[in-house]
């Protein structure tokens, strides 16, 4: 990233209540919008079986935190460069933000890392980190893809 920073900043990403919820309230939506739309029962079982997995997988990646692939830790140091921390590894892997959505109460990050083929998302959301480092980083990003 070109512009620097005076602080590294690292967040602890915890559990998120909020985030649980509103992916429970928006899998509830699609378990009714499956049920109602007339199907094959084949297409139907397979759709149940990713509508359960996608829960599954978002509340244990992203919303509690639960597991091994979920990130734990988020550092920006004061040159721009990021780093994360998966549940359970000891060290921190460098990454590059390649896309971000900066809101009020969320930060969507798409992240890349040198030799892994697929990106990785995070979601952070307000509820899950401490206030003043949440807003920090708000800033941070927005005056990065300002500058972009």
């Amino acid at each position: 990233m070109s512009q620097r920073f005076d602080s590294n900043l690292t967040l602890k990403i915890n559990a998120s209540p909020l985030l649980a919820g509103i992916f429970l309230f928006v899998h509830l939506g699609a378990a009714l919008l499956l049920g109602v739309v007339p199907l094959n029962g084949f297409i139907r079982a397979a759709l149940w079986l990713c509508l359960g997995w996608s829960l599954y997988h978002s509340l244990r990646v992203h919303a509690l935190r639960a597991a091994t692939d979920a990130i734990e830790a988020f550092d920006l140091d004061s040159d721009g460069d990021c780093y994360i921390q998966h549940k359970g590894a000891g060290e921190r892997r460098p990454c590059r933000v390649t896309h971000c959505l900066v809101h009020s109460g969320v930060v969507l990050l798409t992240l890349r890392r040198d030799g892994r083929r697929w990106p990785i998302n995070l979601v952070i959301v307000a509820d899950a980190v401490e206030a003043e480092p949440f807003r920090r980083l708000r800033a941070r990003l927005k005056l990065q893809s300002a500058a972009a």
